[in-house]
């Protein structure tokens, strides 16, 4: 009987280690957030089972009572931490995404029969904690380049134009503040601020014919494309700025960044009143996508489901462009990572590329399907 009961304690033990790696392997891999409760409440029955039965099977040895205790509640301590510590890991090896990947289906069965008792509520408000603790990491690895707006979309305005003519680009915009130029765009003198604008029109409505952008224009900050966005930030609050102007390796003006897509790189997209309609990534339907040129591979791979990653390219028509080894034009189709790529709709004498369609292969749907 005590051989019996020894074994009985082992095999718990191996099924609380084996339910230790498929929680944190489904937390990891498959974010699978609400079946943490159903598996920590099979997990601590299984330690109590394991107690008893461990427990058991020392009785016939004779030891004191205090001493088979001592053994047990010791056996137990060392079965949690260590299932715990061997978790942490195994959960991010293929063991640990194939244990989640074929019992998927069973924590799910489990998962429902303890839904009347989970608490819904305090499992979203994790979820979401996890997403903005995830953001904040991130946050600290992410550069200027990848968040800013493009040169190529920047709206600026001459610094020889009178402060009344720069009305009408703040109203066509909607930006509060405009970089002003001088010879050339990488030629920046300035910031110009509505408000500025609006305090000259309500003091001395006059001199809106008579001042230029760059005498009205305050001192612009700039910031190296490469820098951290965690540091830019920064030097934002110290500098009272809301705007800084990207600048890449040659000195050339790259783009430029704002407060506010500091703040959405935390929190997510802020939309308000003055941002235009209409997703950068639309679906079509059939697994067929309208993106457009400048959004990144990374926002492209997360919509899709895939890992989009390239050392050189941050933008879909980059690399499309790459691909291509030349400037695209229309119809031209490109192949990369299990997505064909085929340019769409261009804009200007330049020729510029505005969206591309995104088709996933069908071998890349089969191996989804069987994940």
């Amino acid at each position: 009987m005590p051989l019996v009961t020894f074994w009985g304690a082992g095999f718990i033990a191996l099924a609380v280690i084996l339910l230790s790696i498929l929680a944190a392997a489904m937390k990891r891999e498959l974010n699978e957030f609400s079946r943490q409760e159903s598996l920590g409440f099979l997990r601590l029955s299984l330690v109590g089972a394991f107690a008893i039965l461990l427990t058991q099977s020392i009785v016939p040895f004779g030891y004191s009572w205090w001493l088979s205790l001592l053994i047990a509640l010791s056996s137990t301590a060392f079965l949690l931490l260590g299932s715990q510590l061997l978790a942490k890991a195994v959960a991010h090896k293929k063991f640990g995404r194939s244990l989640a990947k074929a019992l998927k289906p069973l924590v799910r069965s489990i998962d429902i029969t303890f839904a009347p008792i989970a608490s819904k509520s305090e499992e979203a408000l994790e979820e979401f904690e996890q997403e903005f603790m995830e953001s904040v990491e991130d946050f600290g690895e992410t550069v200027v380049r990848e968040i800013m707006v493009p040169r190529i979309d920047m709206v600026t305005v001459d610094g020889e134009a009178k402060i009344a003519s720069t009305l009408k680009e703040f109203m066509s915009s909607g930006f509060s503040r405009l970089p002003v130029r001088g010879k050339n765009i990488d030629d920046l003198i300035g910031v110009l601020y509505l408000k500025d604008v609006a305090r000259v029109f309500t003091e001395n409505p006059a001199e809106l014919e008579k001042r230029s952008a760059q005498q009205l224009a305050r001192k612009a900050m700039f910031v190296p494309d490469s820098k951290p966005v965690e540091e830019v930030l920064k030097e934002m609050q110290l500098n009272a700025t809301h705007v800084a102007i990207a600048v890449d390796e040659y000195g050339g003006v790259a783009g430029l960044v704002t407060m506010e897509d500091v703040i959405e790189e935390l929190v997510g997209e802020i939309n308000d009143e003055y941002d235009r309609e209409g997703a950068d990534i639309e679906d079509l339907g059939d697994n067929r996508f309208r993106v457009t040129a400048k959004s990144s591979l990374f926002e492209l791979g997360e919509h899709i489901g895939l890992e989009l990653e390239d050392e050189d390219i941050d933008s879909v028509g980059g690399l499309v462009t790459k691909l291509l080894g030349r400037l695209p034009r229309g119809g031209d189709q490109v192949h990369n990572s299990g997505l064909t790529f085929i340019t769409e709709r261009f804009e200007g004498r330049d020729h510029r590329l505005l969206t591309v369609l995104v088709s996933v292969d069908p071998e890349v749907l089969a191996l989804r399907e069987e994940e």
